[in-house]
């Protein structure tokens, strides 16, 4: 079948729970441009880009500064363009670029899976960004079915919040506070429960790619099944050995695209370093009978 990666979710029922399809994501989403590429860089296109090739969730990572947010991996903040102060990437030039998409692509949904570094950046989303923009997010603590998430970002706060009169659980996001981080070199996905919903998250972020593949990534491909109540998050990235994003992706999206991945199987959201087309088709194909 032929299928419009732009807008791939347009035919899928509204009733589909949005979270139990299976999605591509891009991990640390907005360092097309950064410095220490070799360390730091794991896409090579814009958001905007990316959304167009059916990328349907961006791992969002952020620093606060002054009442807005700048992008960063780890202590590096990521850029529009060439890596100068002055083209410094800001979360209102994220945003733009997905309302752009939004605005022509109004039957998709994109999960925004926000991580910060403290409570003033929720702060500084919530007031600088989201406010007056509420149309275009879903807000609420509960994973939505599609039709509810169509033309939206949704939310997933991942990351504490400082309690305020004005934060409720209907307008700060799928609550994944309680994230643990995956730094031990060791094969086991953590559980997170929201207090709406369960996940299981696989994140061995510190493995060097042979084993990443071999100990962890497909075992955990292989235990997949129908969708039974309990959400999956993937992730192919790594950042172990000295090799980079790149080579690293090269190897494990390699492998995976040798995998085969069943119709009918739930894969959860699968979040990559440098998706080609084809990698994203060979996981939204699984959606479609």
């Amino acid at each position: 079948m032929g299928i419009d990666l732009k807008n791939w979710m347009q035919n899928l029922p509204d009733g589909s729970d949005l979270l139990a399809l299976n999605l591509c994501g891009t991990h640390d989403c907005v360092t097309q441009h950064i410095r220490l590429p070799h360390f730091f860089c794991c896409q090579d296109l814009t958001i905007y880009e990316q959304l167009l090739l059916g990328v349907r969730a961006l791992d969002i990572r952020v620093r606060a500064d002054g009442k807005c947010l700048t992008m960063v991996h780890g202590i590096f903040p990521a850029y529009n363009h060439s890596c100068h102060r002055a083209n410094l990437m800001d979360m209102g030039d994220v945003l733009s670029q997905c309302y752009r998409f939004l605005d022509e692509c109004p039957g998709e949904a994109v999960v925004f899976q926000f991580k910060n570094e403290n409570e003033q950046c929720f702060d500084n989303l919530f007031y600088t960004y989201i406010k007056g923009k509420e149309p275009y997010w879903y807000l609420e603590d509960r994973v939505p079915t599609l039709g509810a998430a169509r033309g939206k970002l949704v939310l997933i706060r991942r990351c504490k919040m400082e309690p305020k009169p004005d934060f409720t659980r209907h307008n700060t996001g799928i609550d994944f506070s309680t994230w643990v981080e995956q730094p031990e070199v060791i094969p086991t996905a953590l559980p997170l429960c929201t207090g709406t919903a369960d996940f299981i998250i696989q994140d061995r972020f510190k493995y060097k790619p042979k084993p990443r593949w071999a100990q962890v990534i497909r075992p955990f491909l292989e235990q997949r099944t129908a969708f039974g109540g309990q959400y999956v998050i993937n992730y192919l990235s790594t950042a172990g050995g000295l090799k980079g994003p790149r080579r690293n992706a090269k190897y494990i999206n390699a492998k995976f695209m040798d995998y085969p991945l069943k119709k009918g199987v739930y894969y959860g959201t699968t979040y990559v370093d440098f998706p080609s087309r084809e990698q994203v088709l060979k996981i939204v194909e699984t959606n479609f009978e």
